[in-house]
């Protein structure tokens, strides 16, 4: 787990940043979810799992001073489906300049398999958006994917084996040892 750790900082993959001004960041009041949680258990049978571990395909570590919430295992599966767990990695989910076509003198792929394939590249786009611009790219072909289109693919699959161990670090705060996650979001 420390090798994540120092893979994650060493990375620089995310990074804090001041609050935008005008924008009002949602804080998480622990007392207030341990009375609401009192409060169902009042009304509803049910019991505290205790701390999350593994929700929709995203693992979560404390340790001492963080939080890491990663996809390791959802993506070791995306690669196993496809029977590429043991590519060779890249260090880019795309080609620099990539253009991509509708060409029609390449022979079609099985645009279902495609498609299923996209639809878990979006799902890890949640917690690597850094795969966004690739899977978005790929994804333009899904109506009738072709030979390059599932090449690209394939290459986001040799990057995703190379960056299995990336995820999201939430450091403690300064005060005391506390991991305090605060979000903010803008609906307008």
């Amino acid at each position: 787990m420390n090798e994540e750790l120092n893979s994650i900082e060493d990375n620089n993959t995310w990074s804090l940043v001041e609050l935008p001004q005008g924008k009002k960041a949602n804080d998480v009041k622990w007392k207030e979810i341990k009375d609401f949680k009192g409060d169902l258990s009042k009304e509803f049978e049910m019991s505290d799992l205790g701390d999350i571990s593994y929700f929709l395909g995203i693992e979560f570590y404390k340790i001492s001073r963080c939080f890491v919430m990663h996809q390791r295992g959802y993506a070791g599966e995306i690669l196993k489906r496809i029977e590429m767990e043991e590519c060779n990695s890249t260090t880019e989910p795309a080609e620099p300049r990539l253009q991509m076509s509708k060409d029609v003198d390449e022979d079609d792929v099985d645009a279902t398999q495609y498609r299923r394939l996209i639809g878990s590249l979006r799902y890890l786009c949640h917690m690597r958006p850094g795969l966004a611009y690739s899977v978005g790219m790929v994804s333009r072909f899904m109506q009738k994917p072709n030979v390059s289109h599932i090449a690209a693919e394939k290459r986001i699959l040799r990057y995703l084996k190379g960056t299995l161990d990336y995820g999201i670090l939430i450091p403690a705060s300064d005060k005391g040892k506390e991991c305090k996650l605060v979000g903010y979001t803008d609906s307008s």
